[in-house]
């Protein structure tokens, strides 16, 4: 363990935009532990846009307050511009994206403008994470108690704890009372088929369109300590993710089998 920073700097950034109980419920924790803190979110609900940058048109910031910033492009182009325009490229101590209204778990990850909001930091080497909650199905209450009870602490492993350089961390929160929490898991990715639909519409001109549709979870049984076996048996789940994407211990398979074909 590494002594924390006295009063460290926290980037806050989502991919929901903002008015949204997640948002709100980090920003009162993130206060409880410093309030050094800039919130660099998109202007309207980006979900979906994975690790997308604006290039076609210019990108708009506004300032809300001291701290608090809206912008025109996609999560990644809110932690690009916020630490280039804002911070000056001053690095922040801990750049948290979420809290998501909604799990990103195994593959789904991709998709994710939360996770890549995360990734983007992780790349620049700034300690990173992403935060998604469960939503509640049906009429189920919709409990943020494991929230409340579990995430400061977490903040606080990451900040006090030496990180691995391009490593960050995706956490999610089961939809239970705190009280049924078994414990926090550190997991592996699950696997599972892509899901979902396209609905087919015609609109008032006649004209075809097509909507995605997206379940939760394949019906795939997922391996113990997995992210999506361990919010399904009452953890939370903290998958450390590493932004190399190279296959390292088939690098050299793959390497035999184009030499083949000189």
């Amino acid at each position: 363990m590494i002594s924390m920073k006295k009063n460290p700097l926290i980037f806050i950034t989502n991919d929901d935009g903002p008015d949204t109980k997640g948002l709100e419920t980090l920003i009162t924790i993130v206060r409880e532990i410093t309030n050094k803190y800039l919130v660099v979110i998109p202007k309207e609900n980006r979900s979906g846009y994975g690790h997308s940058i604006t290039i076609t048109k210019p990108i708009r910031l506004n300032k809300i307050s001291s701290n608090f910033y809206h912008c025109d492009g996609t999560p990644t182009d809110c932690v690009m511009i916020g630490i280039y325009e804002i911070l000056k490229n001053k690095k922040p101590d801990l750049l948290i994206s979420g809290i998501n209204m909604g799990e990103n778990l195994a593959n789904d990850i991709t998709y994710s403008g939360t996770v890549c909001a995360a990734l983007e930091g992780g790349l620049r080497n700034i300690k990173s994470m992403a935060l998604s909650k469960i939503l509640p199905k049906n009429s189920s209450i919709d409990d943020w108690s494991s929230i409340d009870v579990y995430l400061k602490s977490i903040i606080l492993s990451i900040l006090n704890n030496k990180i691995n350089k391009k490593h960050f961390f995706n956490v999610n929160f089961p939809n239970i009372n705190h009280k049924k929490i078994i414990d926090i898991k550190i997991t592996k990715l699950s696997n599972r088929k892509p899901m979902g639909k396209f609905l087919s519409k015609k609109d008032a001109k006649n004209i075809p369109y097509f909507w995605l549709t997206t379940d939760r979870y394949s019906p795939n049984i997922h391996e113990k300590d997995t992210d999506i076996w361990a919010i399904k048996n009452k953890f939370i789940s903290i998958s450390p993710l590493n932004t190399s994407m190279t296959e390292i211990k088939d690098l050299n398979f793959y390497k035999e089998q184009f030499d083949k074909n000189k």
